[in-house]
């Protein structure tokens, strides 16, 4: 977020590296464009319900690449064919590579009765989300409470 869109007396805490997210002492915004669509959602502080984290994936994409590594070993070398064998091997490694790519961490901050904004967190720790999270709850204690925190 550009200073001049700040208002009197509000300050930039935490801006992401990319720009999409920027936590001052008043507001969150999300801005993100991409695919010649534009997003922006912002949400005043004191306008949050809930922050949560979230991990996802696909466990059984593992499950099923390994026992398709086991079974077509099995099978291979039971029926003597290498070619059942390099076809097992090439459909598990898939579906293991899959597994992988399936995993997100997402956080997602909700307002009272309006939007929510949802961004998957790349490259960041499990304490970088909490750091994250942490602060987002700090600047709003401090902006609704008249006690310091």
């Amino acid at each position: 977020m550009e200073k001049q869109y700040l208002f009197d007396n509000e300050d930039l805490l935490v801006q992401s590296d990319d720009k999409t997210i920027t936590l001052t002492t008043h507001r969150i915004r999300y801005s993100e464009a991409k695919g010649g669509i534009e997003n922006l959602i912002s949400i005043h502080l004191e306008k949050i319900s809930s922050i949560e984290m979230k991990y996802t994936s696909k466990p059984f994409l593992i499950y099923f690449g390994i026992l398709a590594l086991v079974i077509g070993t099995l099978l291979g070398k039971a029926s003597n064919q290498v070619d059942v064998i390099i076809i097992s091997l090439i459909i598990g490694s898939i579906l293991i590579i899959s597994y992988f790519l399936s995993r997100k961490h997402t956080v997602v901050i909700s307002s009272d009765g309006g939007s929510k904004i949802i961004f998957e967190t790349k490259g960041m720790k499990s304490e970088a989300h909490i750091d994250f999270i942490n602060k987002i709850e700090k600047a709003k204690h401090k902006l609704t409470n008249k006690y310091p925190v």
